[in-house]
């Protein structure tokens, strides 16, 4: 256990030194992978798929706020959804704004959450992220875990539809917008994610907000395992059995996640509780300091020694040193 705390510890001094360098490399990894994943779940722009394209646009947002990611994945999506159907892109391009509005104006500071939502739901395990949302942010960030969630749906729905959207029949264009609304108003299982999502955020969020010893912990176990019973039954009911090996695997996988959050974000030593009470002239004050886990950084200091070197001064050298006359020391 020292071992990991002094690894945290140098993890966090490493961070902090280098952030600008460390945040920019995360940046632009993460970029590379959310612009290849649109380009290989859509792709429908050929201009678009080009790895100079992707490099280009990752390196850009690597030095820019995490939302602008946020803006250029929409664009990115918005113009294959432009090159398969323009019903498709308009009632994209009314979904983005909606939900850049849900975004700025409750959670303007989670581009990370908005994102990696996304890109887990591609990977079929999105779990980890409302329980991390409510380890580690307000309950507002849960709209950013809802902006990702549905730009998911989205664009796996408009997959989903391409025959529709491919027609080149002038009489497919009413179509064309119903199928686009369609991906809303009939799919059960995005309503189904959503809900699960929020009631697991919640849920976590007022548990870790108790004063009651291993509140986090209490509230990652919980949540998960809410958010499990919540998907099992509604896939169920669903008759989406299919999808529940891919919860379990992703309640497992958001378990371990929240447990390394939980280690680098909440460790507290619950072995020196104290107890402490004082007041002023309106109120009494009743309160529980629960201190950190904390190893102090070994600074290792290598000091040399080396043997001195014996110098045979001349006579000069020593009654100048001495302030004599030279001819005294013959």
């Amino acid at each position: 256990m020292t071992g990991l705390l002094e690894a945290r510890e140098k993890l966090r001094i490493f961070y902090g030194k280098y952030e600008l360098y460390v945040t920019a490399g995360i940046k632009f990894i993460l970029g590379i992978l959310v612009f290849s994943l649109i380009n290989g779940q859509t792709g429908y722009m050929e201009r678009l798929r080009s790895p100079a394209v992707v490099l280009l646009l990752s390196l850009v947002c690597a030095f820019l706020p995490v939302n602008a990611m946020v803006v250029m994945a929409c664009g990115m999506i918005l113009l294959h959804l432009f090159a398969l159907s323009m019903e498709a892109c308009a009632i994209g391009l009314c979904l983005f704004l909606l939900l850049l509005f849900l975004y700025g104006k409750f959670a303007p500071k989670n581009g990370y959450t908005t994102i990696l939502t996304s890109v887990l739901c591609f990977f079929r395990v999105p779990q980890v992220m409302p329980v991390a949302a409510g380890m580690l942010k307000e309950p507002s960030s849960y709209f950013s875990v809802l902006c990702g969630a549905v730009v998911y749906f989205y664009i796996r729905g408009v997959q989903e539809n391409l025959a529709n959207f491919t027609a080149t029949e002038e009489t497919e264009e009413l179509a064309k917008f119903t199928a686009a609304l369609k991906i809303f108003t009939e799919n059960k299982e995005m309503y189904l994610v959503l809900a699960a999502f929020f009631i697991a955020s919640m849920v976590v969020y007022l548990i870790r907000r108790q004063s009651m010893n291993y509140a986090w912990r209490i509230a990652l176990f919980v949540g998960n395992m809410v958010e499990l019973v919540i998907f099992l039954v509604g896939y169920i009911l669903l008759d989406m059995t299919d999808k529940i090996l891919w919860v379990l695997i992703g309640t497992l996988l958001s378990i371990v996640i929240s447990l390394v959050l939980e280690f680098f974000f909440y460790n507290l030593d619950y072995s020196r509780v104290e107890r402490v009470q004082f007041e002023d002239d309106e109120y009494y004050y009743f309160v529980k300091a629960v201190p950190k886990v904390f190893v102090a950084r070994k600074d290792k200091r290598v000091k040399q020694i080396t043997p001195r070197n014996r110098v045979s001064a001349g006579r000069r050298e020593l009654a100048r040193e001495l302030d004599i006359d030279e001819d005294l020391l013959e």
